[in-house]
């Protein structure tokens, strides 16, 4: 490539940088080209997308971020405004998130979910009954998200219809791919609903909605806001990011059909399953707010503007990962930001690991020779997800 063309080029990924829209289609398809542009030439770099940001990926700079919360500040801050304060626990700081997290916490421990294991076994081989006799599926409508939605009506919203479980996983994609004002009071409406229909027939037994509404922080009880905020994450975390880890997981299945044989053996949980989700970081990005001027790699970032730690940019740093955008198994490969970093460390992971260990164990019993359908059209989403907008995929039945 000659000079002029480098120049050409690198003006090119300048500009595309400084107005980079995390929910823009157009943007979507290149941005793992502006991000490892970005990396080398402007890892601190400035856009104007969706009310402006420092953007950044490094896996370092974002790593400090989020392990920084005195300085960079979770409230405030979100990637795009939600008409509530803060959406509890991850728009708080500590001591507020610390005091929610210990409260929240012991209710998705590994042991805390042992009773719903048979259920979701059971859920999963209901759905793949459906459809197994087809030969082939759209794995994340007609497998990931049903599964996702209705194990998450067990552990959280244990009264839920089927119809309104489709709603609100119908919401949960909005947010994720299309927000606005508009959909996110879609949302908080219907926690709020839920909410008072709890109140109105008195909460029993020890779940997330009890623990809402009875719990105490510093012995008072926790604000109705809070609450709604609190219950739209889990809605939104619970519906989306595992649904996209699922597909994602499984695109990347059909574009290396060896895999299977590796997903079989149960070791996959502990030894591969992270490698997964560091390639293809189901979150995005998260945001904070600067509480006073600080220099971060070279770059004065004023108090009170707002950076976009990008999770998948520091996933795929070079720095970090060897041959960062390939699956890499006879290593370790520890570290990843899939589940976020610091104070800020997702509370539903294990929830998360137990639905992918079982959604595939289930899965993988049954079929074999997964790869795409002639038809499918493979495109990723725009949003604060890494996720693809479906998955088409034949199989062979393992009878």
């Amino acid at each position: 490539m000659t000079t002029t063309q480098d120049d050409q080029t690198a003006s090119d990924f300048s500009y595309k940088l400084s107005h980079f829209d995390l929910f823009s289609e157009a943007d979507s398809l290149v941005k793992w080209e502006i991000f490892d542009w970005a990396r080398e030439q402007a890892p601190v770099a400035r856009t104007d997308g969706n009310g402006g940001f420092w953007v950044l990926t490094r896996y370092q700079d974002v790593r400090r971020v989020m392990e920084d919360w005195q300085t960079f500040s979770s409230t405030e801050s979100p990637l795009v405004p939600t008409g509530l304060p803060s959406l509890a626990p991850i728009d708080d700081d500590p001591p507020f998130q610390n005091e929610l997290r210990k409260l929240l916490n012991p209710l998705f421990s590994r042991s805390a979910l042992a009773p719903f294991e048979q259920p979701m076994h059971d859920t999963a081989r209901e759905l793949i009954d459906g459809w197994i006799d087809n030969g082939r599926v759209e794995i994340l409508n007609g497998y990931a998200g049903p599964y996702i939605g209705k194990m998450l009506t067990k552990v959280i919203f244990n009264d839920l219809s089927d119809e309104e479980l489709a709603a609100a996983q119908s919401l949960a994609l909005d947010v994720a791919e299309h927000p606005s004002a508009e959909v996110y009071a879609a949302l908080f409406a219907m926690c709020t609903d839920y909410l008072e229909r709890a109140k109105a027939r008195g909460v029993t037994g020890d779940g997330l909605i009890s623990r809402l509404i009875n719990g105490r922080i510093n012995g008072e009880p926790i604000g109705i806001e809070k609450q709604i905020g609190c219950l739209g994450i889990f809605v939104m975390g619970g519906l989306d990011t595992t649904r996209a880890a699922i597909g994602n997981i499984t695109y990347r299945l059909t574009q290396n059909p060896g895999l299977e044989d590796r997903l079989r053996d149960p070791a996959w949980v502990r030894r591969d399953m992270d490698e997964f989700l560091r390639l293809d970081s189901p979150v995005a990005a998260m945001a904070r707010v600067a509480t006073r001027d600080v220099e971060l790699n070279g770059v004065l970032i004023k108090k009170g503007e707002r950076v976009q730690a990008r999770f998948d940019a520091a996933n795929r740093d070079p720095e970090k990962f060897r041959d960062p955008e390939s699956l890499v198994f006879d290593e370790a490969r520890s570290g990843h930001a899939a589940f976020g970093m610091g104070v800020h460390r997702c509370v539903g992971s294990n929830m998360a690991r137990m639905q992918l260990e079982i959604g595939f164990e289930e899965l993988l019993k049954r079929v074999k020779n997964i790869r795409l359908a002639p038809t499918a059209e493979i495109a990723w989403a725009p949003g604060q997800s890494n996720a693809l907008h479906a998955v088409d995929i034949e199989f062979d039945r393992i009878d």
